[in-house]
């Protein structure tokens, strides 16, 4: 599957294998990707640049992406968001959409491409 244009994706993901292996599903499905590894660095990316969409794991150091998921919440509220997780919560469980009008799909880890793929045409049905 590729997308009608190219998005621009933002990872944030502190395993460098997983980062990898995700950043090439992305790219075979013809999106830009901006890899960081920590939620505190994905809030500066998206503060210095535009996206249309995060891809995160939950668990990282230095700000997890559940505490990022909250901020940019408020900043970016209409961006869509895939959450990756080994341990996935319910999607109300921890409120991850409070606060936002943006698709957010949650994936369990390992993520396979197809799995990856069919989530990003749920936040971007039209792309």
């Amino acid at each position: 599957m590729r997308f009608a244009r190219p998005l621009k994706i933002l990872l944030v993901e502190d395993d460098s294998l997983t980062a990898m292996a995700m950043a090439r599903m992305l790219e075979m499905a013809r999106c830009t990707v901006t890899t960081v590894t920590d939620g505190e660095a994905g809030l500066s990316a998206l503060a210095e640049g535009s996206f249309d969409a995060v891809v995160t794991d939950l668990v990282m150091p230095r700000l997890g992406g559940e505490q990022m998921i909250r901020r940019l919440r408020l900043d970016w509220p209409d961006l869509p968001i895939v959450v990756l997780s080994a341990s996935p919560p319910a999607e109300g469980r921890f409120g991850l959409q409070d606060g936002g009008r943006g698709p957010l799909v949650i994936l369990k880890k390992p993520v396979l491409a197809g799995e990856l793929l069919t989530a990003m045409e749920e936040v971007f049905p039209q792309a």
